[in-house]
């Protein structure tokens, strides 16, 4: 009998593996870990670094760009998401809805194919990539209320943003997330998602000519 406890558990954890698809890595070079930047013409863009492989910085001083990378066809699937974030420089409240207007502190991109047959041929740009799919986007910044869903202002209908963290948030600390992606994207979106295809992360203090900084760590997706 004393044999019979360690092996029903053994056989219990082959039986039912956790499933991880795996952390997302950031460095410590943006580059070799896939990752490509988008700027916009005569934008300060925005500081990205990488102290390690889990931890991506965020420092933008009256700047807006972004940083995206797509993702192996084994994440295809992947439904879920946590993270870490902090924020030590905030950005002040400011309307989501108005494009002239929509500074945020931090803004993390889950981007979802159309066609299945997109992670079999990745983009090779942001710009092709939200040609392809849509994009629900997680946000610590902004004046509405936590879990408001907002339309992009930007996105021409492919793009909806998740107050996750609004404006007056606590500032100075990590604050931990867990999403679950496909049930968000059917309240955002009002449809089905299609598989997953790449992720990004931005900033935004060009309106308000605010400094921003900020921090990322411990991506994950499952």
């Amino acid at each position: 009998m004393r044999l019979f406890v360690p092996i029903v558990l053994a056989a219990m954890m082959m039986a039912a593996p956790v499933s991880a698809l795996g952390p997302v890595a950031f460095g410590p070079d943006l580059s070799g870990a896939g990752w490509q930047d988008m700027t916009f013409r005569g934008r300060n863009p925005v500081e990205f670094s990488a102290p390690d492989s889990a931890t991506l910085r965020i420092r933008s001083d009256s700047g807006i760009s972004l940083i995206w990378r797509s993702l192996p066809k084994d994440f295809a699937e992947g439904s879920t998401a946590e993270w870490r974030w902090r924020v030590d420089a905030a950005v002040p409240p400011t309307d989501l809805t108005d494009r002239g207007a929509d500074d945020r502190d931090l803004a993390l991109y889950f981007l979802f194919a159309d066609d299945p047959d997109a992670v079999e041929n990745p983009p090779k740009s942001l710009r092709s990539a939200m040609m392809k799919g849509r994009a629900l986007v997680y946000v610590w910044g902004g004046d509405a209320g936590q879990g408001s869903v907002i339309r992009s202002p930007s996105m021409l209908g492919r793009g909806q943003l998740v107050v996750q963290r609004p404006s007056g948030s606590p500032s100075g600390t990590w604050q931990a997330e867990h999403v679950d992606l496909r049930a968000d994207f059917r309240r955002a979106f009002g449809r089905e998602p299609g598989p997953l295809m790449g992720i990004g992360v931005s900033a935004d203090t060009d309106n308000t000519g605010s400094l921003g900084d900020a921090r990322l760590s411990d991506l994950v997706i499952r």
